[in-house]
């Protein structure tokens, strides 16, 4: 399965590590690319969200799952069994919009809305998790021990 994570600005050097660290270990069945698109430039708020609307949706496929505050919050073992229904050659693509959040368009054509969290996070803070919570879910698919119940 390949997961690609396209996120709205650029990763901060004290987290890339940690970050890399996850992606590297899913290269194998599960592999996971993560995509840095532009921010928008606009003082505006909404068209910020509107230029950042147009390089997600130019990157990304149908089907795509957008977290945001307001999505679906899930234990990992739900990340996990979602995952799993996936096709083993299946591209599944995620989006965390950037500082402004995204636009109502991006909202409405994501296929489901996972929250992270109820707290609002960095959006650094916030992709690290997601790489670290993709590769939670696929130890607990594998029966890995890296989860520990």
């Amino acid at each position: 399965m390949k997961l690609r994570l396209f996120v709205v600005g650029k990763m901060v050097p004290e987290l890339a590590a940690y970050e890399a660290r996850f992606c590297k270990r899913l290269s194998g069945a599960w592999k996971l690319d993560v995509i840095e698109l532009p921010e928008g430039r606009s003082k505006q708020l909404a068209q910020r969200k509107q230029e950042e609307e147009k390089h997600i949706l130019k990157a990304v496929k149908k089907g795509y799952i957008l977290f945001d505050e307001h999505g679906q919050q899930m234990v990992s073992k739900q990340w996990s069994t979602s995952l799993q229904q996936l096709a083993g050659n299946a591209t599944q693509d995620f989006v965390i919009g950037g500082a402004a959040g995204v636009s109502d368009m991006i909202r409405q054509q994501a296929r489901k809305t996972w929250g992270l969290s109820q707290l609002t996070l960095p959006h650094q803070m916030a992709r690290v998790m997601v790489v670290e919570q993709l590769y939670r879910a696929w130890s607990i698919a594998q029966g890995h021990p890296y989860h520990r119940e």
